[in-house]
């Protein structure tokens, strides 16, 4: 199982390298356009994720109200990492404004907190079920995904070179290491297993509520499309039932 955690990090961690769409002129267009899409995409991937987490932690557990605390605790733990760094994760189509050398370094500290944070959230997940971790890892890449595209704009207008974004964002996101070696010590104690199932479900919670559907109603009232973003948070339902149901224990 360790294996499995393993490669869904550095899976993870590759993810920082999709900046460099950037790089590709009709890309470099055409990316920035949908990955709004992407994000309300992700934002059903991780709600049905974190349902699958909610029953497996009641399963697990005789205390119905211990089940509730963890969750409560994995909202909190998200809350307060967006309060210590606010504004950290950019998820807009188009910046309105200049990023500077300070914003450049911010993203970066930021991401690297953010994905010890992904560590934390992915090791209950394998350990409850394969096809479970499974699901996580891919809508964590899925939010990564829109997260780095957007990251590396930041970074290329604080003046670093396209090498250089990629490097640092990589280096950034190989703290989810930290993240998976703190949770997977954590896991070795029988019932914390139960307590980190259900607070890594209340920080998707904290995730989709807290960034993505915020983004998507933004993104909706300044450019319509309402129908195309309830239609890609149920396909992104749709697609984790699908792997959740069809990927055997």
């Amino acid at each position: 199982m360790t294996l499995y955690i393993v490669l869904a990090s550095f899976a993870i961690m590759l993810m920082s390298l999709s900046g460099v769409v950037f790089t590709a002129n009709i890309l470099h267009t055409w990316m920035p356009r949908y990955t709004s899409y992407l994000a309300t995409f992700s934002a059903g991937v991780l709600g049905v994720l974190a349902y699958h987490l909610i029953r497996e932690a009641l399963l697990e557990s005789a205390s119905t109200l211990l089940v509730v605390g963890s969750i409560i605790a994995g909202v909190l733990l998200l809350e307060i990492l967006h309060r210590i760094i606010p504004h950290a994760h950019h998820h807009h189509e188009a910046s309105p404004h200049e990023h500077t050398a300070v914003d450049g370094r911010r993203v970066l500290i930021s991401d690297a907190i953010h994905n010890i944070g992904d560590g934390f959230l992915i090791v209950p997940a394998f350990l409850v079920d394969v096809s479970i971790g499974i699901a996580a890892t891919v809508g964590i890449m899925l939010h990564e995904l829109v997260q780095e595209i957007s990251e590396f704009f930041i970074l290329k207008q604080a003046g670093y070179s396209n090498q250089r974004a990629l490097a640092l964002n990589f280096l950034s996101s190989s703290s989810i290491l930290v993240g998976v070696a703190l949770t997977l010590t954590l896991s070795s104690f029988g019932l914390l297993l139960t307590v980190l199932s259900g607070a890594a479900a209340g920080g998707f919670l904290s995730v989709i509520f807290r960034d993505l559907i915020p983004n998507a109603l933004s993104c909706i009232k300044e450019h319509g499309r309402f129908g195309v973003h309830v239609c890609a948070f149920l396909i992104g339902s749709a697609v984790m039932l699908s792997i959740t149901t069809l990927i055997p224990e």
